[in-house]
């Protein structure tokens, strides 16, 4: 049996990894702040089970019991992948005007939430002998700096060393969880639109992402997800190693 946990579901990437969680496994657990009418449809038509989960994660105090309450619903048996998806990527902002406000949500969405997460289910998962895979979604962003994403390219980078430190530590446990991250490159999502509506004084690759969507250069959602599922299905996944899908292609 298989179980997928998909945290920022309702959108972009999430819900199309959701989409096909839907199609190939037994039970898929959504977390995001807002349903998605369509997944109870396809879970109906697929005989899949489906759990909704309604949360903020920049509520990152809620975050511990999230995951107890997400593993008191998977099967004794369940192999589990868990995808931490959700992210932002405001503030799009040079260094001097972040903003606290923006800057705090940043660091609890795409880090601190990820972190706690990834945190607790090793915690309550430790002595579970079976499948576990714990995925990160990265970016290119983690590895290179762009002018206004101080704080996206912060925290995926200080999200990817956790990665690649909580790989290295499971390595050596009895029953490990294997933790990779994931990129996904450039995809045609509302974090796209939100890229090209920046202000070019902010962002001065604006432009650059405008020919992305002019050429047809952005990878569908479904795609990508597609991608990582197949990904997954291998078996000597390399514990914290960033996987990028330029190599997957």
């Amino acid at each position: 049996m298989k179980t997928f946990i998909i945290t920022g579901a309702s959108k972009g990437l999430g819900a199309a990894i959701a989409k096909g969680c839907l199609q190939t496994s037994d039970h898929c657990i959504l977390v995001s702040r807002t349903a998605h009418p369509e997944m109870q449809r396809m879970a109906d038509r697929s005989g899949t089970k489906l759990t909704f989960i309604s949360l903020d994660l920049n509520e990152t105090e809620k975050l511990p019991s999230l995951v107890n309450e997400i593993l008191t619903a998977v099967d004794d048996t369940s192999d589990i992948y868990f995808i931490n998806n959700a992210g932002v990527i405001e503030p799009i902002k040079p260094v001097g005007n972040l903003g606290i406000v923006n800057l705090e949500t940043s660091m609890r969405v795409n880090f601190m939430a990820p972190i706690v997460l990834a945190d607790e289910f090793v915690k309550q998962t430790k002595d579970w002998n079976r499948k576990k895979v714990l995925v990160n979604i990265s970016s290119g962003a983690a590895k290179n700096p762009y002018h206004g994403w101080a704080a996206y390219c912060s925290t995926k980078a200080g999200l990817e060393m956790f990665t690649r430190v909580a790989g290295l530590e499971q390595d050596k446990t009895s029953f490990p969880t294997s933790l990779i991250s994931f990129s996904p490159g450039v995809m045609d999502t509302e974090m796209q639109g939100t890229i090209r509506s920046a202000d070019e004084r902010d962002f001065a690759d604006r432009d650059k992402f405008h020919e992305y969507k002019e050429k047809g250069i952005l990878r569908s959602p479904e795609f990508v997800a597609d991608k990582l599922l197949q990904l997954l299905e291998a078996e000597d996944l390399e514990n914290g190693k960033f996987y990028d899908i330029k190599n997957l292609l």
